[in-house]
């Protein structure tokens, strides 16, 4: 006998009790809800948060050919939501499009992503976070000066977006543009002045362009804000050895050794043993 249709309603409940087990992280359960649904005015969400579950499960891929089964659907049938839930679909889908792309090494993966967020601008341009994603897309495909178009976007949207700033910063660096990259960190250091991942940029940076006394500063906010912290307390080490300044250089190697007895950096390591001579 064959099954009466799902009624609007029905498939409504049932995306419902789907979206509430969703909601609170059991997303092997969540799963069948979703597969249930056939109605076609649901079509949409149907496949919109299988593609969010199964990612959500670390199933990337099979996430991806759920998103991209939006595509298929019939203008007639777009159902409930649709612009809402394709400018959400264009932002994830491209997300898990530069995952992919860094994980299989397949450019082409990125190309799509940028697809992905230009349609999702096209439907709002006003999301930093949707420029910032696009311009990481660029900054993967080395495609610079597109990559500083999108960020300086992101900054001029909202210049209290620090994800922008940081980024911006790594194409300056991948430009071997060095001081551009500390003069961006620093403006976006006004938004998290106790960030530690923007002081060890700074202090690595001008560490680097051999700024010792501007790098020994950034490094020790840096440990001071996580005193912990592996990066930090290395690059405090490797300054002071720089400035002579041996015997403190000395109490952060030995930090760092606490925080990991295992540390190991063939760079580095020459720079260390000369350091044990130095205060013995």
């Amino acid at each position: 006998m064959t099954p009466s249709p799902q009624t609007k309603e029905e498939c409504r409940k049932i995306f419902e009790k789907g979206l509430s087990i969703y909601s609170k992280k059991d997303y092997t359960s969540a799963l069948p809800y979703f597969k249930k649904m056939d109605h076609r005015e649901f079509e949409v969400l149907k496949y919109y948060h299988l593609g969010l579950t199964y990612i959500q499960l670390g199933q990337f891929e099979n996430g991806l050919t759920h998103y991209r089964k939006i595509h298929e659907i019939p203008p007639s049938v777009e159902g409930i939501e649709y612009d809402r839930i394709m400018y959400s679909l264009y932002i994830n889908m491209g997300s898990t499009l530069q995952v992919l792309a860094r994980r299989k090494q397949k450019p082409e993966l990125f190309e799509e992503a940028i697809t992905c967020y230009t349609y999702a601008l096209q439907i709002k341009d006003f999301d930093p976070r949707v420029w910032n994603n696009l311009g990481n897309a660029y900054l993967d495909m080395n495609k610079f000066q597109d990559a500083i178009r999108c960020f300086n976007k992101a900054i001029k949207l909202d210049d209290e977006f620090p994800e922008a700033y940081y980024s911006l910063s790594l194409v300056y660096e991948s430009m071997k543009m060095y001081e551009k990259a500390v003069e961006v960190l620093k403006k976006g250091l006004r938004w998290k002045a106790r960030n530690k991942t923007y002081l060890n940029r700074i202090a690595g940076l001008t560490f680097g362009l051999g700024n010792f006394q501007e790098a020994k500063e950034y490094a020790k906010r840096a440990v001071d804000v996580k005193p912990d912290d592996l990066t930090a307390n290395k690059n405090l080490s490797l300054i002071l050895y720089n400035l002579g300044e041996y015997e403190e250089a000395f109490t952060y190697y030995q930090k760092l050794l606490l925080i990991n007895p295992e540390f190991k950096e063939p760079e580095v390591e020459g720079i260390f043993e000369d350091l044990k001579k130095k205060i013995s």
